[in-house]
């Protein structure tokens, strides 16, 4: 008797545990969520414009390698060159500095197609692509001199990242 009344306690405890379970995680992970869209950074929505003297384009770099996936860039180009500036969300809350601006020289320009910027670093070179006809920013970094000592262990992989909106406009 004494044996089948811990078993009967046992499972009551065990369906009492399971029910406890069902009904609080759920509230738990949905307050979670909560709290998280209201500490979030809400940047601009995706805007492409130009003419035939200037184009510009903001909105979100996307792409699984970027670090601070809520960011907004801003490029305008013009036929000589184009600017970019960032600035990232780091935190809940937190903006970290702005970047920028930096001078891309232009690579190709065309008054109906693509505006083409292109800039090297030490290590990489980075291409902006900005398709007037698709309104898209294609954001290209290729690895280049690898083969130097300093650069051997580096990262090689060709990295692409399109402008997009913003992580809150996309739910």
């Amino acid at each position: 008797m004494v044996r089948a009344l811990a078993i009967f306690f046992a499972c009551t405890t065990a369906a009492l545990a399971a029910v406890v379970v069902w009904v609080v995680v759920p509230q738990v992970l949905r307050a979670n969520q909560q709290r998280r869209a209201d500490q979030e950074i809400v940047f601009p929505t995706k805007s492409f414009t130009g003419t035939k003297a200037w184009v510009a384009a903001k909105g979100t770099l996307s792409a699984d390698w970027m670090a601070y996936k809520n960011n907004t860039y801003s490029i305008l180009c013009v036929p000589e060159e184009c600017i970019v500036a960032s600035v990232e969300e780091i935190g809940p809350k937190q903006v970290g500095t702005i970047d920028g601006p930096t001078v891309y020289p232009l690579k190709r320009w065309t008054d109906d197609d693509e505006v083409v910027a292109e800039d090297q670093t030490l290590c990489s070179r980075i291409t902006i692509t900005l398709d007037r006809r698709t309104q898209t920013v294609l954001w290209v970094e290729t690895p280049i001199n690898q083969t130097t000592l300093e650069w051997k262990n580096a990262d090689n992989n060709i990295r692409e990242a399109t402008l997009e909106a913003s992580l809150f406009w996309r739910r």
